[in-house]
């Protein structure tokens, strides 16, 4: 007779269902049953140890996930192989991944396991740029995602990268196996000690009922540049900044690891593909519905975010300024919510949107004679979008659409903006392009790198010469192995990393520095993605198109103590 070996019990929330598919036999059995008893044995340990302080809670409860195995994937260099996808390595051979929607809960193997687990937290960064724990989702009455800033928590990560001619290897684990697996960049301190988690802000940044800068859901994103991304986060204190390399870097490995491609929008789209604008074709008074025709009524979605005016202003050529960025296109509903759109006769379809009650009409106006018709236009979303997705992974409705932002384990993104780093900048010097990084963001000031507390890496970006020019190959530095921008760009729109890079023409650019805008807006198309980099604006650019998150890494160290 043999037992379930219950040593080093590993819990695990996300079991499969059994399926009248299945084979009749106790290996099938015993993985879903190994893991119950699994599971109650954690939980037994818990019960037993659960103590300490929120940071310890929630450490505790990271470390039931903890699994030491090692999860990784080679992607062939661009003259190699063009595709975008890999090959799963270690432990992450067999395992599939699939996005989720709010109706389908796909099945993801990474769910729940190592790195891959997190916490939804509420909490802040200390004046040291350690993360501390205020409430735990699930655990706490008291954690809210619209009250307090609400973070995803991650055991740290150790990275293992190989090169070699014929691509890169790149494995995680939440063990350091040898001292080629390096700490993540986020989850080193300026002294070189290693935190034992990483938070990322779950939400793009928006405004709370007292004006401070916050993650939470149910908001409007606020517009930010480098500049006034520093100078707004850091009324929150010196220790917080927007979202560094070193953020989005971890976020990429682990779409790149679990959905094994670098193409990361042929698994979820983002709000790239949402650039629609259309006129009222009835006119309403006292209503909080549009009517437009139904071909235009498709391009729309229940719980995406819009705006309902009349342009305010005339364009050069004397025809209605219809600019995102005109206040009278906002003046009748300012980024509300899709609530329902339903069929208003043959030909016409009704899209409701949540004023708060305040009702419009949508007769046209009047700009020094001409007509300005009521319109409805598509914005980027606001937060919370993906509060009902059921997985770890996926956006509300279609993952592939274009027009919706989506969860990756846990954190929303790409719902419509440019989204500027807030440690990363580019400087132009005798016509090449470098990124430099600052690692302590309390050393930083809106001038960028103008000081040695930036440090220049060590390749050069490619020159676009005012182009769009798809990515197939990131610079990599050892010293500063989480910041990776191109260095080359052969690709397409659907091979190598698959994401667009846009540079001004350097040969006739002056010394000077630019922004990193990563993600994509709306109308982005093809070019977004996870490494998407536009890198034509100064360090104070910003409209509507952009949008900033908050790090809780800002202050990191450069290298990890010996």
């Amino acid at each position: 007779m043999s037992f379930f070996d219950v040593n080093n019990a590993v819990f695990n929330e996300y079991l499969r269902k059994l399926e009248t598919t299945d084979r009749n036999h106790a290996d099938v059995f015993n993985e879903l049953f190994g893991q119950l008893i699994q599971n109650d044995v954690a939980l037994k340990e818990a019960v037993t140890n659960f103590a300490g302080t929120k940071n310890e809670q929630a450490l505790f409860l990271l470390n039931l996930h903890k699994d030491g195995k090692k999860y990784g994937v080679h992607f062939d260099n661009y003259d190699v192989t063009p595709a975008s996808t890999g090959t799963r390595l270690y432990d992450a051979v067999g395992m599939t991944a699939a996005p989720s929607t709010n109706t389908v809960r796909a099945k993801n193997d990474f769910d729940g396991r190592g790195c891959f687990a997190y916490l939804e937290v509420n909490g802040s960064v200390n004046e040291n740029g350690d993360f501390q724990v205020q409430y735990i989702k699930d655990i706490d009455n008291e954690f809210s995602r619209t009250k307090y800033d609400t973070w995803c928590l991650y055991l740290t990560q150790y990275v293992y990268r190989k090169f070699d001619a014929n691509g890169e290897d790149t494995v995680v684990s939440d063990t350091r196996h040898s001292a080629e697996w390096l700490p993540e960049g986020g989850a080193i301190r300026p002294d070189g000690t290693i935190r034992p988690f990483v938070a990322i802000a779950k939400y793009m940044s928006g405004d709370n009922a007292d004006g401070v800068a916050s993650s939470i859901s149910g908001v409007s994103p606020k517009n930010y540049s480098f500049q006034s991304s520093l100078t707004k986060f850091r009324a929150k204190g010196t220790q917080y900044c927007a979202e560094t390399s070193q953020d989005s870097e971890r976020m990429t490995r682990l779409m790149e690891i679990a959905f094994a491609t670098r193409h990361s929008q042929s698994v979820m789209a983002g709000c790239n593909w949402w650039w629609t604008q259309t006129t009222a074709t009835v006119q309403e008074n006292d209503v909080e519905r549009i009517i437009i025709s139904k071909s235009a009524a498709k391009e729309f979605v229940v719980g995406g975010t819009v705006s309902i005016g009349n342009a305010n202003s005339l364009t050069s050529e004397g025809k209605a300024n219809n600019d995102r960025g005109s206040s009278g296109l906002h003046a009748k509903a300012n980024k509300v919510k899709i609530t329902k759109i339903e069929d208003y006769d043959s030909n016409n379809a009704a899209v409701y949107v949540d004023n708060g009650g305040q009702k419009f009409s949508t007769a046209p106006t009047s700009v020094s004679g001409v007509t300005c018709e009521t319109i409805i236009s598509t914005m980027p979303w606001n937060t919370g979008g993906c509060d009902d997705v059921l997985g770890s992974c996926g956006s509300p409705v279609s993952n592939t659409s274009g027009k919706e932002p989506y969860i990756l384990f846990g954190v929303e993104m790409s719902s419509g903006f440019w989204e500027p780093k807030g440690n990363t900048v580019m400087k132009i010097e005798n016509h090449v392009m470098r990124p430099y990084i600052c690692y302590d963001c309390t050393k930083m000031t809106t001038a960028g790198a103008t000081t040695d507390d930036w440090i220049a890496l060590g390749y050069a970006i490619p020159d676009n010469k005012g182009s769009w020019k798809y990515i197939s190959k990131l610079g990599y530095s050892a010293d500063d192995p989480e910041v990776r921008y191109p260095v080359e760009v052969a690709a397409t729109s659907s091979t190598g990393y698959a994401d667009g890079l846009y540079t001004e023409n350097l040969e006739t650019t002056g010394d000077s520095q630019r922004e990193v805008l990563g993600s994509g807006y709306l109308g982005c198309g093809a070019s977004g993605g996870r490494r998407f980099a536009l890198l034509t604006d100064g360090l104070s650019y910003s409209d509507w198109t952009c949008a900033a998150r908050l790090s809780a890494c800002g202050r990191c160290g450069r290298k990890a103590a010996a």
